[in-house]
């Protein structure tokens, strides 16, 4: 068993699925309500089982992590022009913002990283695999599990069935280059992704729904698809009670608790 395994063991720590929440949106533009105070956006996300966000922010926070209940912090690798959404850029341009040793150094024991293929520059797609496996082998070097993150930018400009396949094809690229678990879209035909893929798979919660009972409604059918848990941002750390609504998706994804049953018992 390596490492990496080890790692991914005590991720999970006898748990089917997982509730993982993520704070990296202000390191890639810098403006996002619900971060304005960072240590209180981590206290209020402090029931996940990982919590994403930059080297620096778990620098400057490190101590809230010290509890053996506190979440796995997991670090943001990579910075992409992708997710600048103030300028609203589409072309998938990244580049490594901190080495898999720095992210450990800061108390990282996970960390993510995108890949971003599909957008009709080759030279720029080459270069983006290049990068990725860069930071798989720093990643195996040091025994680190990686989340590759596929997210299509353009998803809102694709049909369902377009989206569906992009998806199939790059979370596959993302295995075969080393990620350990994979982060992605839900689809209409999710178990065919997830079938596709050897290792664990978490959905995202992307644009903001309208109400908790839409946030566990979104679980249940990930995890009814095949998931292994979600990686929710804003639909967690914006909720009126997120911490409330972090035990509620628990219970439902782990439980077997209707996400109306979960809902009402948070009221």
């Amino acid at each position: 068993m390596s490492g990496i395994d080890i790692r991914i063991a005590k991720l999970f720590n006898g748990k089917k699925n997982l509730v993982i929440s993520a704070l990296d949106h202000v390191m890639e533009y810098g403006d996002q309500p619900g971060i304005e105070d960072a240590e209180k956006a981590i206290m209020n996300c402090m029931g996940t089982d990982a919590l994403l966000m930059s080297r620096f922010m778990l620098k400057r926070h490190g101590h809230l992590f010290k509890r053996r209940s506190s979440p796995v912090p997991v670090v943001r690798i990579n910075w992409t022009s992708s997710f600048y959404y103030p300028l609203d850029y589409r072309g998938g341009f990244t580049r490594i913002a901190t080495t898999v040793e720095d992210a450990v150094a800061a108390g990282g024991e996970m960390i993510i990283c995108s890949l971003f293929l599909e957008n009709g520059n080759e030279e720029m797609e080459t270069e983006n695999v290049a990068l990725f496996s860069e930071v798989v082998r720093q990643k195996e070097k040091l025994g680190i599990p990686l989340i590759g993150e596929c997210y299509v930018v353009e998803h809102q400009d694709k049909t369902p069935e377009e989206n569906h396949l992009k998806i199939k094809r790059v979370t596959r690229v993302m295995t075969e280059l080393g990620a350990d678990l994979i982060k992605c879209f839900v689809t209409h035909r999710f178990r065919e992704v997830v079938d596709n893929l050897p290792v664990p798979t978490f959905t995202i919660g992307a644009e903001k729904l309208g109400s908790d009972l839409d946030v566990l409604k979104k679980a249940a059918d990930s995890v009814a698809r095949g998931a292994r848990g979600i990686i929710f941002g804003r639909n967690i750390f914006m909720a009126e009670k997120p911490r409330e609504l972090i035990k509620a998706l628990g219970r439902v994804i782990n439980k077997g608790v209707s996400p109306e049953e979960a809902y009402r018992e948070m009221s």
